[in-house]
């Protein structure tokens, strides 16, 4: 079994609110998790409205197909265009 976690930060200038950047991030993680089958979820920086910190991960049986997973779930948070991504990191634990 191999399993990737991900964990990405945005900078969010058009947000003006908690409850704007919240309303944004359930769109995010409820598209993403649909379109990918991977479990998303805010995991930092849940008090600052013009920041925010998304994680996800990935369970398979092939280390390249979960990377590659993880590559595509970037690219899509990526074209969705809500900010600056700042920061990302990625590990794959083979269990």
């Amino acid at each position: 079994m191999v399993a990737g976690l991900c964990k990405l930060e945005f900078f969010l200038p058009e947000t003006h609110s908690l409850k704007e950047k919240r309303m944004i991030l359930r769109s995010l993680k409820e598209k993403t998790s649909q379109k990918f089958k991977v479990s998303v979820a805010e995991v930092g920086h849940q008090d600052l409205w013009q920041r925010a910190e998304i994680g996800f991960s990935v369970v398979g049986s092939d280390r390249r197909l979960v990377g590659s997973l993880i590559e595509q779930v970037i690219q899509f948070l990526e074209e969705l265009d809500l900010g600056q991504m700042t920061q990302r990191s990625m590990e794959i634990i083979d269990f």
